[in-house]
Protein backbone atom coordinates (compact mmCIF):
# COMPACT_ATOMS: atom_id res chain seq x y z
CA UNK A 1 0.00 0.00 0.00
CA UNK A 2 1.53 3.55 -1.07
CA UNK A 3 1.24 6.52 0.59
CA UNK A 4 -1.68 9.46 -0.61
CA UNK A 5 0.08 12.05 -2.70
CA UNK A 6 -0.13 15.38 -2.24
CA UNK A 7 -1.64 15.68 -5.65
CA UNK A 8 -4.74 13.95 -4.81
CA UNK A 9 -6.14 16.40 -2.44
CA UNK A 10 -7.56 19.63 -3.83
CA UNK A 11 -4.92 22.43 -2.93
CA UNK A 12 -6.78 25.21 -4.06
CA UNK A 13 -9.13 25.10 -1.24
CA UNK A 14 -6.42 26.45 1.23
CA UNK A 15 -3.12 26.32 3.01
CA UNK A 16 -5.09 24.24 5.67
CA UNK A 17 -4.98 21.51 3.28
CA UNK A 18 -1.38 21.21 3.77
CA UNK A 19 -1.94 20.83 7.42
CA UNK A 20 -4.40 18.15 6.65
CA UNK A 21 -2.32 15.90 4.63
CA UNK A 22 0.72 15.61 6.84
CA UNK A 23 -1.66 15.00 9.90
CA UNK A 24 -3.16 12.03 7.48
CA UNK A 25 0.05 10.91 6.70
CA UNK A 26 1.69 10.68 9.48
CA UNK A 27 -0.33 11.07 12.65
CA UNK A 28 2.09 11.10 15.10
CA UNK A 29 3.93 14.41 13.59
CA UNK A 30 1.81 17.23 15.01
CA UNK A 31 2.21 15.98 18.90
CA UNK A 32 6.43 15.82 18.31
CA UNK A 33 5.97 19.22 17.07
CA UNK A 34 4.27 20.35 19.70
CA UNK A 35 6.79 18.71 22.07
CA UNK A 36 9.57 20.18 20.49
CA UNK A 37 8.11 23.52 20.68
CA UNK A 38 8.04 22.94 24.58
CA UNK A 39 11.31 21.89 24.40
CA UNK A 40 13.02 24.72 22.52
CA UNK A 41 10.61 27.14 23.75
CA UNK A 42 11.83 25.67 27.64
CA UNK A 43 15.55 25.62 26.96
CA UNK A 44 15.47 28.93 25.72
CA UNK A 45 13.83 30.67 28.42
CA UNK A 46 15.69 29.50 30.82
CA UNK A 47 19.25 29.99 29.09
CA UNK A 48 18.27 33.42 28.53
CA UNK A 49 17.27 33.87 31.74
CA UNK A 50 20.52 32.87 32.90
CA UNK A 51 22.71 35.03 30.43
CA UNK A 52 20.54 38.25 31.55
CA UNK A 53 20.02 37.69 35.24
CA UNK A 54 23.28 35.02 36.20
CA UNK A 55 20.40 32.44 37.57
CA UNK A 56 18.04 30.73 35.97
CA UNK A 57 14.29 29.45 37.41
CA UNK A 58 14.05 25.92 35.46
CA UNK A 59 10.31 25.74 36.87
CA UNK A 60 9.52 29.40 35.36
CA UNK A 61 10.52 28.76 31.87
CA UNK A 62 8.63 24.75 31.96
CA UNK A 63 5.59 26.84 33.17
CA UNK A 64 6.07 29.64 29.94
CA UNK A 65 6.63 26.87 27.58
CA UNK A 66 3.93 25.21 28.74
CA UNK A 67 1.70 28.35 28.24
CA UNK A 68 3.21 28.66 24.46
CA UNK A 69 2.64 24.80 23.71
CA UNK A 70 -1.18 25.17 24.53
CA UNK A 71 -1.58 28.40 22.51
CA UNK A 72 0.10 26.67 19.58
CA UNK A 73 -1.90 22.87 20.11
CA UNK A 74 -5.08 25.41 20.72
CA UNK A 75 -4.57 27.12 17.62
CA UNK A 76 -3.47 24.03 15.33
CA UNK A 77 -6.76 22.33 16.75
CA UNK A 78 -8.96 24.98 14.73
CA UNK A 79 -7.84 23.04 11.66
CA UNK A 80 -10.14 20.13 11.21
CA UNK A 81 -8.31 17.14 11.24
CA UNK A 82 -4.34 17.92 12.37
CA UNK A 83 -4.69 18.20 16.50
CA UNK A 84 -7.09 16.53 18.55
CA UNK A 85 -8.40 17.06 22.13
CA UNK A 86 -6.54 14.30 23.49
CA UNK A 87 -3.80 16.32 22.48
CA UNK A 88 -4.48 19.78 23.93
CA UNK A 89 -6.18 18.51 27.20
CA UNK A 90 -2.05 17.02 27.75
CA UNK A 91 -0.40 20.46 27.08
CA UNK A 92 -3.24 21.82 29.46
CA UNK A 93 -2.65 19.31 32.11
CA UNK A 94 1.38 19.98 31.61
CA UNK A 95 0.97 23.40 31.86
CA UNK A 96 -1.26 23.23 35.01
CA UNK A 97 1.51 20.77 36.89
CA UNK A 98 4.41 23.15 35.97
CA UNK A 99 2.79 26.32 36.87
CA UNK A 100 1.43 24.90 40.36
CA UNK A 101 4.83 23.63 40.93
CA UNK A 102 6.26 26.85 40.74
CA UNK A 103 3.33 28.85 42.39
CA UNK A 104 4.39 25.76 45.46
CA UNK A 105 8.02 26.40 45.06
CA UNK A 106 8.04 29.04 47.66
Amino acid sequence: MAFEEISSRNMSEGFHVLFQYVSDVEPIFFPFLLFAVFIIISLGSYFAQKELTGRGNFLASLAVAGYITTIVAYVLSLIPGVVNVFTIVVCLVITIIFTLLLILQK
